[in-house]
């Protein structure tokens, strides 16, 4: 297996591998329809700047109570961080699902039960969508000279 290969765990300790490479472009459009690369580049420009990203971390909210903790303006900020991200959840689960599509390749796979296998936390867990900009960053960093 070539590309990048990540093992994730979930929150039962089942291991799902993860592959990037140049199948996965081609598993991604069989599977959704859709060029890999434009999604990517559409995922970037609409996802939040770095400065909201960096204003909603400051706060350190973690729950209602946090937010109520606040002041008014500190809650105002929050609440405007919160509007200005833009995530796309859908491209991050069908990203995810091409991923785990090529891990499994040759075998043939069922999109959708690719999909319901995804935990759901892994969409707002630190360090998977960690994991996932390193595969991102795989398909659109420019080649070393």
């Amino acid at each position: 297996m070539y590309g990048l290969v990540k093992t994730m765990r979930d929150s039962d300790g089942r291991e799902i591998k993860l592959v990037g490479n140049a199948l996965t472009f081609v598993l991604y459009k069989s599977c959704f329809g859709r060029d890999l690369l434009n999604d990517i580049v559409a995922f970037a420009r609409n996802s939040a700047d770095a400065e909201t990203v960096k204003r909603f971390g400051e706060l350190k909210v973690k729950s209602v109570e946090d937010l109520n903790a606040l002041s008014a303006a500190a809650r105002e900020k929050v609440l405007s961080a919160i509007t200005d991200y833009k995530f796309d959840s859908e491209f991050t689960l069908n990203f995810i699902a091409a991923l785990i599509a090529t891990a499994r390749y040759p075998q043939k796979v069922d999109v959708i039960e690719i999909i319901t296998e995804i935990p759901p936390y892994w969409l707002a867990d630190r360090e998977v969508i960690g994991e996932l900009m390193g595969f991102l960053s795989l398909f659109i960093s420019q080649k070393k000279a």
